[in-house]
């Protein structure tokens, strides 16, 4: 029996896909800036059709006008320099402690196996039940509030450089060992650039945690900052001015987490959480 021979298809190329054209990243700042104007919105008119007393949410133009008072805003600037001096001093303590131990700790396993449960046994005392010691031991000034920024700041970045530096491939420590690295050359060319991401995560968290530990340790006891001029302004039911203060530590906190990441994309540019 003779075969029918079929000719052979043609295999057709598929179709790219086709493009949504939009930027993920339009529709993000498009989703956010929407997001933005209904909180605005919400914030001014919201109070006002729910009959609210200002005393207890005030309308956005109220707030608005605390906070570009002529007489207050000088007084608000300069307490924000007090409290932005006292995060960015304990900042810096905190991270060159919460690096150098984590390298320490790293290198030395029964250093990390006898200290590491009694740093987190610190870690788990709530702060705010030792800032009035620090208050005692160190009195009202800039002092006692750079400590319990220091605390607040040292763990995480403690945490995560351990957590990064520990989850180096053992392989890759034996490669350097065996083309002769010394273990400072292995410290500085391969665990601390391996962990940098886990770092800078520390980082993060660990700016944060500053800006509440300076709140924190104001509200117990202090002289200036913007925590002595939140409990003022609630004594006198000046709620307005309540939120006048906390847009500005919003906006100190928003400029301290931003230059973090500038800086993360920056160094570890080929990291996926940097992009």
């Amino acid at each position: 029996m003779s075969q029918v021979i079929k000719p052979a298809q043609t295999v057709r190329p598929s179709a790219p896909a086709r493009s949504s054209g939009r930027d993920p990243r339009v529709v993000r700042n498009v989703g956010a800036t929407l997001l933005l104007l209904v909180f605005i919105a919400a914030w001014q008119f919201l109070p006002g059709l729910l009959k609210t007393p200002s005393f207890v949410i005030p309308p956005l133009t109220d707030v608005i006008k605390a906070l570009t008072d002529p007489v207050t805003f000088p007084l608000y600037m300069s307490n924000a320099g007090t409290t932005l001096s006292e995060v960015l001093t304990g900042l810096v303590i905190g991270i060159v402690i919460g690096l150098f131990g984590a390298i320490v700790l790293a290198q030395f396993p029964s250093a990390y196996a006898i200290v590491f449960p009694y740093i987190v046994a610190l870690e788990s005392i709530p702060k705010v039940a030792l800032a009035p010691l620090f208050v005692i031991w160190f009195g009202f000034g800039m002092p006692s509030k750079v400590v319990v920024v220091v605390l607040l700041a040292f763990f995480p970045v403690l945490v995560n450089t351990l957590h990064g530096i520990r989850g180096v491939d053992r392989d890759q420590i034996g490669l350097f060992e065996a083309n002769g690295a010394s273990r400072s050359q292995i410290r500085i060319k391969l665990l601390i650039p391996a962990a940098l991401p886990s770092i800078f995560s520390g980082l993060e968290l660990a700016v944060a945690n500053s800006m509440i530990g300076a709140i924190v340790a104001e509200f117990v006891g202090a002289q200036h900052g913007l925590g002595v001029m939140i409990l003022q302004a609630q004594a006198r039911l000046e709620t307005a001015a309540v939120f006048a203060l906390l847009i500005i530590l919003s906006a100190l906190g928003i400029v301290l987490n931003l230059i973090v990441r500038i800086a993360r994309r920056k160094i570890i540019f080929w990291s996926p959480d940097s992009k």
